[in-house]
């Protein structure tokens, strides 16, 4: 996969990254607690969600390589907390796109010419 070259592309990869990391019901449960109760340890979050350590764990992954949560080792737990700057930088994107300054448009070639190729 190429890397993104335009900042419509970076914004437009970065939005995909999170809306498949929030496009599970379980990793919204997550997402909620975590904004409810604060920085829980994994286990906890395993209870309260009723999933296994092994399956809990498998999301929060999902979560934490999209920048939605950060993990801290405290002994032998894991903390898990939220980063309201991802939420924030979400928020400001999808704003971008709605507002349609994103720059996705091209300019469009002029009839009977060839298109530049990178």
């Amino acid at each position: 996969m190429n890397p993104p070259t335009t900042p419509a592309e970076v914004d437009l990869r970065r939005l995909r990254t999170l809306y498949r990391a929030l496009g599970d019901e379980t990793r919204l449960r997550v997402i909620g607690l975590l904004a409810e109760v604060g920085p829980l340890p994994v286990t906890e979050l395993s209870t309260r969600v009723g999933l296994s350590q092994p399956l809990i764990s498998w999301h929060l992954r999902i979560l934490r390589l999209a920048g939605l949560i950060d993990t801290e080792r405290q002994g032998r737990t894991s903390i898990c907390r939220l980063r309201p700057a991802a939420f924030e930088e979400l928020h400001e994107i999808e704003s971008r796109l709605v507002a349609g300054t994103v720059g996705m448009t091209r300019s469009v070639d002029a009839p009977g010419t060839v298109p530049d190729v990178r």
